[in-house]
C-alpha cells in the first residue's frame, strides 16, 4: 500500500511540470510589448497629423484658385479702361453719369422708393 501512495505521489508531479518566473523573460517581453505601443501610437499620430496637413493644403490651393479668378478678372478689367465703351457703361450705371442735353428716363415701377414699400 505504501508502493501505491508513492506511486500517486510520483505520477501528480509528471502531469504539469512547475513553470518558475522568469524576471529576465519578463523584462524582455514588456520592452517589447512598450516598444509595439510606442510604435502603434506614433503610428497612428503620425497618420492624424498627415490628414490635418492634407486638409491645410486643400483649403489653401481652393484659396489659391480664388485669388488666380480674382487677378485674371481684374487684369481683364484694366485692358477695359482703355476701351471708351467701357468707360462709357461704367459711368453710366455705377457713377450714373449722362452726355450733356441728354434725356434720361426712369422707369418709376423699378425706382428704389417703389419697391422699398
Amino acid at each position: 500500500m505504501q508502493q501505491e501512495q508513492n506511486r500517486k505521489k510520483a505520477d501528480s508531479g509528471k502531469g504539469k511540470p512547475k513553470r518558475k518566473f522568469n524576471p529576465r523573460k519578463f523584462a524582455v517581453a514588456a520592452v517589447i510589448l512598450l516598444f509595439g505601443a510606442y510604435f502603434c501610437y506614433t503610428m497612428i499620430w503620425q497618420q492624424v497629423a498627415l490628414n490635418r496637413k492634407s486638409r491645410e493644403i486643400d483649403a489653401l490651393n481652393a484659396q489659391i484658385e480664388e485669388a488666380t479668378r480674382q487677378t485674371e478678372q481684374l487684369e481683364a478689367e484694366l485692358e477695359n479702361l482703355n476701351d471708351p465703351a467701357y468707360l462709357e457703361k461704367v459711368a453710366r450705371e455705377k457713377l450714373g453719369l449722362v452726355r450733356p442735353n441728354e434725356r434720361v428716363f426712369v422707369d418709376a415701377n423699378k425706382s428704389e422708393a417703389n419697391t422699398s414699400n
